[in-house]
Order: C-alpha cells, then structure tokens, then sequence
C-alpha cells in the first residue's frame, strides 16, 4: 500500500488515473461538475464528484477493484 493518504486524491487524480487504467472519461456529457467513469469492456458506469473527502476516495478505489483492477494497479496510476 502507497504512503499517500485518500484524503489527499482529487477529482483530478481520479480522472487522470482512469485514463491510466483504459477507462473512458466523460466530463461534459452531465450537469456539473461530476465525471463519468465507463468501463470499455463492461460499460459499467461509475460518477465521480468534484468535491471528495476520505470516505468517497475509499468507495471510488473499492469500485475500482470490484471491477477487477487490483490494488497495485490503482495506487500506480494515482502517482
């Protein structure tokens, strides 16, 4: 595990790591300021909010190894 704390990922970081990842991002296809994660194989679908605290950043990581990246992966592509 990453020394990096989740109370310091931003939505930003979110966006940036799942383009990292293969996921398709979508930032203008809702209202505000919120993104849409789609996985390219599944089309599951995931929003990320602009403002984020420590328990969000936990559900947004979790989704992602439910979806079947591991743990590595994701703290890799947050750097």
């Amino acid at each position: 595990m990453s020394s990096r704390s989740f109370s310091d990922v931003t939505q930003a970081d979110w966006i940036r790591a799942c383009r990292k990842l293969g996921l398709t991002i979508q930032t203008h296809a809702g209202k505000g300021s919120h993104a849409l994660v789609v996985h390219p194989l599944t089309h599951r679908k995931y929003t990320i909010q602009y403002h984020l605290h420590k328990f969000i950043n936990l559900k947004i990581f979790k989704k992602l190894m439910e979806w079947g990246y591991f743990e590595e992966q994701i703290w890799e592509a947050l750097r």
